[in-house]
C-alpha cells in the first residue's frame, strides 16, 4: 500500500475539521450566519459549499 503524502494528509485533516465546525455551527443554530459580521449567509452560496463559514464580504477568512 502506498503512504500518503503530507500534504494529502493535511487536506484531509482540514475537510474534516471544516464538516466537525459546520456540524457544530448547525447544533448551535449559527450556521446561516456569518462568523464574522453575523450577516445571513446566502443559500445559494451555501448549496455550492455547505462548509462556508463567511459571508461574501469576509471570504478571505472563510
Amino acid at each position: 500500500m502506498k503512504e500518503f503524502d503530507n500534504e494529502s494528509v493535511r487536506a484531509i485533516e482540514t475537510t474534516l475539521n471544516d464538516v466537525d465546525r459546520a456540524l457544530e455551527r448547525l447544533r448551535s443554530a449559527n450556521y446561516r450566519c456569518c462568523q464574522v459580521c453575523q450577516a445571513p449567509i446566502d443559500e445559494a452560496d451555501l448549496i455550492a459549499n455547505p462548509l462556508l463559514a463567511n459571508c461574501v464580504a469576509h471570504p478571505e477568512l472563510a
